[in-house]
């Protein structure tokens, strides 16, 4: 068994780094193709395809009566994003965010957020608010793409030689297939792992699940830092969390009205929040989000894993 998980991690990290290249490389090309902004790319495109393993992991969960493992998955996973995601990119490949270019799209990220103290606090997702909340993120992505018509990243605008459109589209295709197929392979093992250890549900949607589902938009957002593609990273990130919190817990709650233990809204949902806030200070800026930031980060989604834990 060790063995077996040993040989799933080493495939699923190569799945992870090759399809991350693959995946930038082709959502960029299409991006400067149709003259949308790189950053309506990162919040649809990118953030729905490295989001699938949370709906896909949601709805598996519901099904199969397993509420907590769901509800911790989209709160740990908006965590990840914000604390591992934007602290480990920073670290990494310090970058800037200019000002203005989330105005708009960073407090939509914090509204939703928001939202999940109320539900928390209810007990209960019931299917006409699921249906209210997919309804909201469909809203969010028109307005997306109706704020980024015609704008082009000045860097990208005019470059010739661009690869044909078959191309483009199967470079992303093949490089998404590689980040599920890459994240699933490692989530599995870990999750084994820590049932084997006896620990609850929600912990390990919280903690191993979470982690494992962000693993594509980490390696997307690490890959896109180093091509300097720093808006398909901030919309990856902002995408991802709408997508987790609107997309994955209100299609799951429009089949299965899901459960949620209101004890996550004294501490696990504030905790999130802070770091959304904590980010927000740092992305809105316009100032260069710095090595140091990164670590802070990183330190404060450590600090809320070491609290989730115990």
């Amino acid at each position: 068994m060790t063995l077996l998980a040993c040989v799933f991690a080493a495939i699923g990290f190569a799945g992870l780094a090759y399809g991350a290249d693959w995946f930038v490389d082709g959502a960029s090309a299409l991006a400067r193709r149709f003259q949308i902004s790189p950053l309506v790319i990162g919040l649809t495109v990118v953030a729905y395809g490295t989001s699938a393993p949370e709906i896909g992991t949601c709805l598996v969960a519901v099904l199969g009566d397993s509420p907590g493992l769901a509800v911790g998955n989209v709160i740990g996973s908006n965590a990840a994003n914000l604390g591992l995601i934007l602290g480990l990119t920073a670290v990494m490949t310090p970058f800037a965010v200019p000002r203005g270019l989330l105005r708009r799209e960073f407090w939509f990220m914090l509204g939703a957020t928001i939202l999940l103290w109320p539900l928390a606090a209810a007990g209960v997702v019931s299917r006409p608010v699921g249906l209210g909340l997919a309804a909201l993120l469909l809203a969010f992505n028109v307005l997306s793409i109706r704020w980024g018509r015609g704008a082009v990243d000045s860097a990208g605008a005019g470059e010739g030689g661009e690869p044909a459109l078959g191309r483009s589209l199967t470079t992303a295709a093949v490089g998404l297939i590689a980040l599920l197929i890459g994240a699933e392979l490692l989530v599995r093992g870990a999750t084994d792992i820590a049932r084997t250890l006896g620990a609850s549900e929600t912990v390990i949607g919280l903690t191993l699940v979470a982690i494992g589902t962000s693993l594509p938009e980490l390696a997307t957002s690490v890959a896109a830092g180093r091509r300097g593609q720093i808006q398909i990273v901030a919309g990856n990130v902002i995408g991802s969390n709408l997508f987790n919190v609107l997309g994955a817990l209100g299609i799951s709650a429009a089949v299965v009205p899901v459960a949620i233990e209101p004890r996550l809204s004294t501490a696990e949902v504030p905790g999130v929040v802070l770091l959304t806030l904590l980010a927000g200070v740092f992305m809105l800026t316009g100032r260069r989000v710095a090595r140091v930031e990164g670590v802070i980060l990183l330190a404060g989604y450590a600090a809320y894993l070491i609290f989730v834990v115990l």
